[in-house]
Protein backbone atom coordinates (compact mmCIF):
# COMPACT_ATOMS: atom_id res chain seq x y z
CA UNK A 1 0.00 0.00 0.00
CA UNK A 2 1.29 2.92 -0.88
CA UNK A 3 0.03 5.10 1.79
CA UNK A 4 2.55 3.27 4.27
CA UNK A 5 5.31 5.32 2.55
CA UNK A 6 4.03 8.46 3.93
CA UNK A 7 5.64 10.23 5.96
CA UNK A 8 3.39 12.52 7.80
CA UNK A 9 -0.38 12.21 8.54
CA UNK A 10 -1.79 14.47 5.73
CA UNK A 11 0.38 12.34 3.19
CA UNK A 12 -0.82 9.21 4.60
CA UNK A 13 -4.53 10.44 4.68
CA UNK A 14 -4.45 11.58 1.00
CA UNK A 15 -3.04 8.20 -0.32
CA UNK A 16 -5.76 6.72 2.24
CA UNK A 17 -8.44 8.16 0.25
CA UNK A 18 -7.57 6.98 -3.14
CA UNK A 19 -7.48 3.09 -1.96
CA UNK A 20 -9.38 0.75 -0.03
CA UNK A 21 -8.77 2.52 3.37
CA UNK A 22 -10.59 5.54 2.19
CA UNK A 23 -14.19 4.74 4.00
CA UNK A 24 -11.63 4.02 6.93
CA UNK A 25 -10.49 7.19 7.24
CA UNK A 26 -12.83 9.77 5.91
CA UNK A 27 -13.34 11.67 9.10
CA UNK A 28 -10.16 12.16 9.92
CA UNK A 29 -7.79 14.99 8.73
CA UNK A 30 -4.02 16.10 9.29
CA UNK A 31 -5.13 18.31 12.23
CA UNK A 32 -6.60 15.31 13.55
CA UNK A 33 -4.56 14.53 17.09
CA UNK A 34 -4.23 11.21 18.96
CA UNK A 35 -7.03 11.62 21.05
CA UNK A 36 -9.35 12.16 17.69
CA UNK A 37 -7.60 9.71 15.96
CA UNK A 38 -8.39 6.62 18.78
CA UNK A 39 -11.45 7.58 19.24
CA UNK A 40 -12.08 7.76 15.39
CA UNK A 41 -11.13 4.27 15.61
CA UNK A 42 -13.09 3.06 18.29
CA UNK A 43 -15.68 4.72 16.37
CA UNK A 44 -14.93 2.75 13.28
CA UNK A 45 -15.00 -0.59 15.39
CA UNK A 46 -18.47 -0.22 16.82
CA UNK A 47 -19.90 0.59 13.80
CA UNK A 48 -18.28 -2.96 11.94
CA UNK A 49 -20.58 -4.72 14.97
CA UNK A 50 -23.29 -2.89 14.58
CA UNK A 51 -23.44 -3.59 10.77
CA UNK A 52 -22.40 -7.47 11.37
CA UNK A 53 -25.26 -7.56 14.12
CA UNK A 54 -27.40 -6.21 11.28
CA UNK A 55 -27.32 -9.35 8.48
CA UNK A 56 -26.90 -12.32 11.75
CA UNK A 57 -29.46 -14.29 12.43
CA UNK A 58 -31.98 -12.49 14.97
CA UNK A 59 -31.25 -15.31 18.03
CA UNK A 60 -27.48 -14.65 17.21
CA UNK A 61 -27.80 -10.30 17.47
CA UNK A 62 -27.35 -9.76 21.31
CA UNK A 63 -24.33 -11.65 21.58
CA UNK A 64 -23.12 -9.97 18.31
CA UNK A 65 -23.80 -6.41 19.77
CA UNK A 66 -21.90 -7.33 22.77
CA UNK A 67 -18.84 -7.39 21.33
CA UNK A 68 -18.69 -3.43 20.82
CA UNK A 69 -18.20 -3.62 24.61
CA UNK A 70 -15.10 -5.12 24.81
CA UNK A 71 -12.99 -1.08 23.82
CA UNK A 72 -14.56 -0.34 27.71
CA UNK A 73 -12.36 -3.53 29.52
CA UNK A 74 -9.31 -1.22 29.15
CA UNK A 75 -11.17 1.56 30.39
CA UNK A 76 -12.81 -0.30 33.42
CA UNK A 77 -9.26 -1.85 33.99
CA UNK A 78 -7.29 1.47 34.48
CA UNK A 79 -10.56 2.17 36.45
CA UNK A 80 -9.81 -0.18 38.77
CA UNK A 81 -5.86 0.08 39.65
CA UNK A 82 -6.20 4.00 39.13
CA UNK A 83 -8.81 4.77 40.96
CA UNK A 84 -10.18 7.26 38.33
CA UNK A 85 -10.87 7.16 34.39
CA UNK A 86 -7.87 8.30 32.05
CA UNK A 87 -8.48 12.15 31.03
CA UNK A 88 -8.53 11.00 27.08
CA UNK A 89 -12.19 9.82 28.06
CA UNK A 90 -13.42 12.85 27.87
CA UNK A 91 -12.48 13.40 24.38
CA UNK A 92 -14.70 10.17 23.24
CA UNK A 93 -18.05 11.73 22.84
CA UNK A 94 -19.22 8.17 23.55
CA UNK A 95 -17.06 7.06 26.38
CA UNK A 96 -17.61 10.19 28.06
CA UNK A 97 -21.51 9.78 28.00
CA UNK A 98 -20.86 6.39 30.43
CA UNK A 99 -18.88 8.65 33.13
CA UNK A 100 -21.10 10.22 36.28
CA UNK A 101 -20.67 13.84 37.78
CA UNK A 102 -17.46 11.96 39.59
CA UNK A 103 -15.82 11.31 36.90
CA UNK A 104 -16.25 7.70 37.65
CA UNK A 105 -18.22 5.21 35.27
CA UNK A 106 -21.99 5.07 36.26
CA UNK A 107 -23.42 1.73 36.64
CA UNK A 108 -26.89 3.37 36.08
CA UNK A 109 -25.54 5.05 32.93
CA UNK A 110 -23.91 1.73 31.81
CA UNK A 111 -27.31 -0.13 32.22
CA UNK A 112 -29.02 2.38 30.13
CA UNK A 113 -26.57 2.07 27.13
CA UNK A 114 -26.84 -1.67 27.27
CA UNK A 115 -23.52 -2.54 29.27
CA UNK A 116 -25.05 -3.44 32.84
CA UNK A 117 -23.18 -6.74 32.63
CA UNK A 118 -20.11 -4.98 33.72
CA UNK A 119 -21.53 -2.46 36.67
CA UNK A 120 -20.99 -4.93 38.69
CA UNK A 121 -17.66 -6.11 37.24
CA UNK A 122 -14.67 -3.39 37.87
CA UNK A 123 -12.37 -5.78 39.60
CA UNK A 124 -12.10 -8.32 36.47
CA UNK A 125 -14.27 -6.69 33.50
CA UNK A 126 -12.54 -9.17 31.17
CA UNK A 127 -14.42 -12.07 33.27
CA UNK A 128 -17.63 -9.96 33.34
CA UNK A 129 -17.69 -9.77 29.81
CA UNK A 130 -17.15 -13.12 28.70
CA UNK A 131 -19.76 -14.11 31.14
CA UNK A 132 -22.26 -12.01 29.52
CA UNK A 133 -20.90 -12.84 26.01
CA UNK A 134 -21.95 -16.54 26.78
CA UNK A 135 -24.96 -16.27 28.33
CA UNK A 136 -26.15 -14.13 25.29
CA UNK A 137 -25.32 -17.00 22.78
CA UNK A 138 -28.66 -18.39 21.63
CA UNK A 139 -28.53 -22.89 21.77
CA UNK A 140 -27.02 -24.22 18.52
CA UNK A 141 -25.56 -27.56 17.04
CA UNK A 142 -22.74 -28.99 19.46
CA UNK A 143 -20.47 -28.53 16.16
CA UNK A 144 -21.02 -24.88 16.31
CA UNK A 145 -20.38 -24.16 20.23
CA UNK A 146 -17.54 -26.52 19.71
CA UNK A 147 -15.73 -23.97 17.21
CA UNK A 148 -16.85 -21.34 19.07
CA UNK A 149 -14.89 -22.32 22.23
CA UNK A 150 -12.54 -23.22 20.06
CA UNK A 151 -12.04 -20.10 18.61
CA UNK A 152 -11.57 -18.52 22.17
CA UNK A 153 -9.04 -20.81 23.21
CA UNK A 154 -6.97 -19.45 20.29
CA UNK A 155 -7.70 -15.55 21.28
CA UNK A 156 -6.80 -16.76 24.85
CA UNK A 157 -3.71 -18.44 23.86
CA UNK A 158 -2.83 -15.46 21.59
CA UNK A 159 -3.09 -13.13 24.54
CA UNK A 160 -1.08 -14.48 27.03
CA UNK A 161 1.71 -14.76 24.37
CA UNK A 162 1.29 -11.27 23.69
CA UNK A 163 1.64 -10.07 26.83
CA UNK A 164 4.78 -11.88 27.18
CA UNK A 165 6.19 -11.01 23.97
CA UNK A 166 9.00 -8.80 23.19
CA UNK A 167 7.98 -5.47 21.32
CA UNK A 168 9.86 -5.96 18.53
CA UNK A 169 7.72 -9.65 18.03
CA UNK A 170 4.53 -8.04 18.52
CA UNK A 171 3.38 -7.62 15.55
CA UNK A 172 4.58 -11.28 14.35
CA UNK A 173 1.95 -12.77 16.58
CA UNK A 174 -0.32 -10.38 14.82
CA UNK A 175 0.41 -11.28 11.59
CA UNK A 176 0.15 -14.54 12.75
CA UNK A 177 -3.14 -14.57 14.19
CA UNK A 178 -4.18 -12.97 11.05
CA UNK A 179 -3.33 -15.60 9.08
CA UNK A 180 -5.04 -18.48 11.21
CA UNK A 181 -8.62 -16.28 11.47
CA UNK A 182 -8.56 -15.27 7.45
CA UNK A 183 -7.96 -19.45 7.00
CA UNK A 184 -10.70 -20.25 9.93
CA UNK A 185 -13.14 -17.66 8.20
CA UNK A 186 -13.47 -19.80 5.13
CA UNK A 187 -13.83 -23.11 6.80
CA UNK A 188 -16.36 -21.44 8.96
CA UNK A 189 -18.59 -19.96 6.53
CA UNK A 190 -22.44 -20.11 7.74
CA UNK A 191 -21.65 -21.06 10.95
CA UNK A 192 -21.77 -18.59 13.94
CA UNK A 193 -18.27 -18.10 14.68
CA UNK A 194 -17.68 -16.59 10.74
CA UNK A 195 -19.12 -13.64 12.45
CA UNK A 196 -16.92 -13.03 15.26
CA UNK A 197 -13.67 -14.17 13.03
CA UNK A 198 -15.26 -11.09 10.54
CA UNK A 199 -14.81 -9.00 13.35
CA UNK A 200 -11.56 -10.34 14.75
CA UNK A 201 -10.16 -9.22 11.20
CA UNK A 202 -11.83 -6.12 11.11
CA UNK A 203 -10.26 -4.69 14.85
CA UNK A 204 -6.92 -6.14 13.69
CA UNK A 205 -7.11 -4.10 10.64
CA UNK A 206 -8.43 -1.11 12.43
CA UNK A 207 -5.06 -1.81 15.20
CA UNK A 208 -2.53 -1.66 12.24
CA UNK A 209 -4.43 1.66 11.25
CA UNK A 210 -4.26 2.82 14.44
CA UNK A 211 -0.77 2.31 14.25
CA UNK A 212 -0.14 3.88 10.85
CA UNK A 213 -2.52 7.12 11.57
CA UNK A 214 -0.62 7.93 15.68
CA UNK A 215 2.67 6.86 14.42
CA UNK A 216 2.46 10.27 12.08
CA UNK A 217 0.14 12.38 14.58
CA UNK A 218 3.25 11.98 16.94
CA UNK A 219 6.19 11.77 14.80
CA UNK A 220 5.53 12.50 11.39
CA UNK A 221 5.90 16.30 11.26
CA UNK A 222 9.04 16.70 12.86
CA UNK A 223 10.48 14.43 10.40
CA UNK A 224 9.00 16.16 7.24
CA UNK A 225 10.83 19.11 8.70
CA UNK A 226 14.39 17.54 8.86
Amino acid sequence: MRATAARTLSSFLEEARSGTLRVWVKGFSGQSDVHDLEAGVRILFREAVEDVAGWVPNPWRDSVLWIRWLILLPVIDHLARKGRLPTWVNRDPFLSGLAGDDGALDPGRLRLAGAGALAQGFQDPAAAWKREWSRLQPPCKRVFRDHMRALAVLLENHVSAFREARPETTWVLRRELRKRLALLFHCRLLEPASSIIFLILTALDLERLRAELVERALFGAGEAAT
